[in-house]
């Protein structure tokens, strides 16, 4: 067995037309969803059916503010220009043998300032259009 190290995941969308990983990344997830279309009839023997329907993914990473800029690493401030112009971007969630591609939406940027702790900002993205798996 090998368990995958989450340390190894990497969450990255398109910065200035290049794909970068999001910076000081503490976390990130995906989430891959599908809405049931009810196929019950009168024949089901009192069980509910279903079909398949949409399909839709979501992501989201908590990471560190960083004052200093970054080259090569999209940080609070290129997402904010993202979700500003309200423009898609382009995603990887990825990790050794693992690829997931397409394009997002920022739905939500937040940024967490507490007294004597480190500044974070959590981003959350929602697909558009077909997410594909790579290997």
């Amino acid at each position: 067995m090998a368990i995958l190290n989450a340390t190894d995941v990497v969450l990255k969308v398109t910065v200035g037309g290049v794909l970068v990983p999001v910076a000081h990344s503490t976390s990130a997830s995906i989430s891959m969803n599908m809405d049931l279309r009810d196929s019950t009839t009168k024949s089901s023997g009192g069980w509910q059916e279903n079909l398949g329907g949409l399909r839709s993914y979501e992501l989201s990473g908590d990471s560190f503010v960083d004052i200093a800029t970054d080259v090569g690493l999209a940080d609070v401030t290129e997402l904010w220009t993202a979700w500003n112009a309200r423009t898609a971007v382009a995603i990887e969630f990825s990790a050794t043998g693992m690829v997931y591609t397409g394009n997002a939406l920022i739905t939500s940027l937040s940024i967490d300032a507490g007294v004597e702790e480190n500044a974070t900002f959590s981003v959350s993205l929602t697909g558009t259009g077909e997410l594909f798996q790579n290997a």
